[in-house]
């Protein structure tokens, strides 16, 4: 462990991307790094484990000018000039850092151990999604829905842990599938109990379909008749994979997961579903292809715009009230608060790709 006791204020202007000329890094601005940083770290010492590894201050002290970095961003110009003059400001910054560091040496975390110099974004991200992971694992509801739930919780922690260890292509692949869950849970919404009951048959249907389960001859033409006919335009493999879904929504087109999405109000996240279908089957791209937003910002911005279409889903199938969701209510709006600096970009990705 480093054995200094202070950071400098030549370390704290190093890291600090504000710039000089407009936001000056005055000798008041660099001190109220150094000192909080400083009273911070040494909460961090009195209560982190060793298991994941001991930051030195230095580490420490980057990440926090890091997360400081991002936050500022989306701040109006007024409290850019004058945020340093607010010990609460990086107070709380500092008070986030220490409980995030905190919790990945809880073994209870369902993201301990993971990516210890990560993005303070997916920071955030692992907080929520730990929040309705241990919410829902607790329930030990059967209903279709609540177990589609589930599977999309686990798909965001496969997906955000991907991530955290920048293994982005890998996280595109599981974000298509979770995008396609979302998608079914919306119908299931609209469908009620038949629809759910349709959707869970599936798994016997597909199980004869494969020959995983003795089949008939007559029980696998009458199988494909009714696929036939519910969904007529579509493909075979469509037409099984669909026909669940064919008299909750009125689709005109064929079916498939786009006429799906779309009846499921998700539309506007086709084109990403492309997208995402490249890194899936060809892994074409890296991060150096993507300019007008970066790669990591991109699927951040995903995951969270996925996740955050369902979220009232959740609320409603668990049963969790105002007051317990207040536990998770600064992370959400803090993740949402750092991704403003890139909606634009974003936006204008969408309407290029659209």
């Amino acid at each position: 462990m480093s054995k200094k006791t202070t950071i400098s204020h030549n370390f704290v202007r190093k890291f600090l991307e504000e710039s000089n000329d407009r936001y000056p890094h005055s000798n008041e601005k660099l001190t109220y790094f150094c000192t909080n940083i400083k009273d911070g770290y040494t909460r961090y010492k009195a209560n982190r484990n060793d298991a994941a590894g001991i930051k030195t201050l230095e580490q420490f002290a980057i990440e926090i000018i890091h997360a400081h970095n991002a936050k500022i961003k989306s701040q109006t110009e007024n409290f850019k000039c004058h945020y340093f003059r607010q010990e609460d400001y990086i107070l709380k910054i500092i008070n986030d850092k220490c409980e995030s560091l905190i919790n990945k040496n809880d073994p209870t975390h369902i993201f301990t151990y993971v990516n210890p110099q990560e993005d303070p974004r997916v920071d955030r991200l692992k907080e929520i999604i730990n929040f309705y992971y241990k919410y829902t694992t607790a329930d030990t509801g059967s209903d279709v829905d609540k177990l589609l739930a589930k599977r999309i919780i686990n798909q965001m922690i496969s997906g955000v842990r991907l991530i955290s260890v920048k293994q982005y292509a890998d996280a595109f692949i599981i974000w298509r599938s979770l995008l396609e869950n979302v998608s079914y849970l919306k119908i299931l919404d609209k469908g009620g109990k038949k629809t759910s009951n349709l959707f869970a048959e599936r798994k016997n249907v597909m199980k004869k379909v494969l020959r995983l389960s003795p089949s008939t001859t007559a029980e696998m033409e009458s199988l494909n008749e009714q696929a036939r006919h519910q969904a007529k335009s579509a493909t075979w493999w469509e037409q099984q994979r669909f026909v669940w879904a064919k008299h909750v929504v009125n689709i005109k087109d064929n079916v498939s997961a786009k006429s799906l999405q779309k009846a499921a109000g998700l539309g506007k996240y086709y084109p990403h579903y492309q997208v995402a279908s490249i890194f899936t089957h060809e892994y074409l791209f890296n991060e150096s292809d993507f300019k007008i937003i970066s790669l990591p910002d991109y699927i951040v911005n995903l995951y969270w715009r996925a996740f955050d279409e369902i979220r009232s889903d959740f609320k409603r199938l668990f049963s969790l009230s105002e007051e317990v969701l207040e536990g998770i209510k600064k992370y959400e709006e803090a993740l949402r608060l750092s991704l403003k600096a890139h909606r634009d970009a974003f936006e204008e990705f969408t309407r290029m790709i659209s």
